[in-house]
């Protein structure tokens, strides 16, 4: 059984959101301050002593523009990725402490609704309210990167992917929650069930994200380039990936950076080259990244990723479950939530689910990077070819215009290992394995075209 609150008092809830919300909006300047100043002072690009001058500077290969921009384009892009989803908690902690949500959820049941037409809609109100909040913050993101030429999409283009992502997110997190708290009304080992249930839609979302999910975003379609697609299929089935397909997705017209993907599991499994990488690589490079991607399929990485996302699940379902129960009784008359159950209680679970998840992605990230190190010495062992992954990554990071050394907050937040990382494990592995010495001065590709 869920407890049951009873009608909180009107001036202890009054008082309770009078201290909370200013104490909410506060902590929120302070972080964005601090943020904004730690990103800032951390904005030259620097390279640790013992690789100035190698092949893994980037005074070797990149302009000086490029450096420029970095410096001026990446401290803006780093401050909104780490305030964007601070300033989300703080509008769902303002719908709750604030008394929004309650006022919301007794609206609807003065409307008399059925519960199966209040609980969609109240969700999408919560969710409605915390995404456009931050609308603004993430168009201006928008706006640096395409004002550096690093995006190229069109403002309505934006706007246009960012509604189908609001769309599908918004489906996901009504069947999510609204899952949560069906199982919660039900009592028992609510926690159990609901990671039960997660198992396979984890798995089900991974097998249909390349063939239903990707080209709501993005044009993909079977490669123009038949000698092209020859060789990557070659190179996939001395990886034993049986293919008989490669795939090129239009980005383009989204962006500069370059990549090549392998998606899906099973049958669903695509290889996928976007066409900037087709523009800008040699085709020694781009067989380069896509020996990288096989490297990640001969590893499992993929299942790994999943069965990891499933382990990781029952711990933050286990952890976030218990700490909403435990607030929910202790804070529920002060916020409207009368058990565990309630709507109400709605921003609170995703404040916390949202939170939790943020804190741990140092954890599953530094896990991600490693795989990347492994798939990156993967593709070096396949092809014996340092150069090209030099080239690639030299490409990539001017394409992107992404800081080979990122500040340390930023490292431990990235899914890959720094560019400088990548290339100095290229070095090494040809002075250890192929016996060659690459002079940092050397240019590999067109890096410096246009200086």
């Amino acid at each position: 059984m869920n407890p049951v609150h009873p009608a909180p008092a009107q001036g202890m809830a009054a008082g309770g959101r009078t201290r909370s919300v200013p104490a909410a909006l506060l902590m929120f300047a302070v972080y964005a301050a601090v943020m904004a100043a730690y990103f800032g002072y951390t904005a030259p690009v620097r390279v640790p002593a013992e690789y100035a001058g190698t092949a893994a500077d980037p005074a070797v290969y990149m302009t000086p523009g490029q450096l420029e921009s970095i410096e001026s384009m990446r401290p803006w892009l780093r401050w909104f990725y780490f305030v964007i989803p601070a300033f989300q908690w703080l509008v769902l902690w303002l719908l709750l402490a604030g008394g929004a949500a309650v006022r919301w959820r007794k609206a609807l049941e003065r409307a008399r609704l059925p519960l199966a037409v209040r609980y969609p809609v109240f969700v999408f109100f919560v969710w409605s309210v915390s995404s456009l909040a931050v609308l603004p913050l993430r168009f201006a993101s928008y706006r640096v990167s395409y004002a550096h030429g690093v995006a190229t999409q069109s403002a309505p283009g934006w706007l246009r992917d960012w509604a189908v992502s609001f769309l599908l997110d918004y489906v996901t997190v009504l069947a999510a929650v609204g899952a949560a708290q069906w199982l919660m009304s039900r009592g028992g080992k609510w926690k159990l069930k609901l990671w039960l249930l997660s198992v396979p839609f984890i798995a089900f979302y991974m097998y249909i994200q390349p063939v239903f999910i990707s080209p709501l975003f993005t044009d993909i379609r079977p490669m123009s380039d038949e000698r092209l697609e020859r060789s990557i299929l070659e190179l996939a089935r001395r990886a034993d990936i049986r293919a008989d397909r490669v795939f090129e997705a239009e980005m383009s017209s989204k962006t500069n950076a370059v990549n090549a993907e392998i998606r899906g599991l099973g049958s669903t499994l695509r290889i996928v080259v976007w066409d900037t990488a087709l523009e800008s690589l040699g085709e020694e490079e781009l067989l380069q990244v896509l020996a990288h991607e096989i490297g990640h399929y001969v590893k499992r990485h993929l299942e790994w990723a999943a069965a990891g996302y499933m382990l990781w699940s029952l711990v933050l379902i286990a952890a976030v479950g218990g700490l909403y129960e435990r607030l929910a009784a202790r804070r529920g008359t002060r916020w409207g939530i009368r058990r565990a159950s309630d709507m109400t209680g709605v921003p609170l679970i995703m404040l916390l689910v949202s939170l939790a998840l943020f804190i741990c992605q140092p954890v599953a990230n530094a896990i991600s990077r490693e795989s990347e190190k492994a798939a990156d010495l993967y593709a070096l062992e396949l092809t014996g070819n340092a150069e090209a992954e030099i080239a690639f990554i030299r490409k990539s990071a001017a394409s992107a215009l992404s800081d080979p050394y990122p500040p340390l907050l930023s490292r431990l937040y990235n899914t890959h290992p720094s560019d400088l990382e990548r290339i100095a494990m290229a070095l090494r592995f040809a002075e250890e394995r192929l016996g060659k010495d690459l002079p940092g001065e050397e240019r590999i590709g067109e890096e410096r075209r246009g200086e």
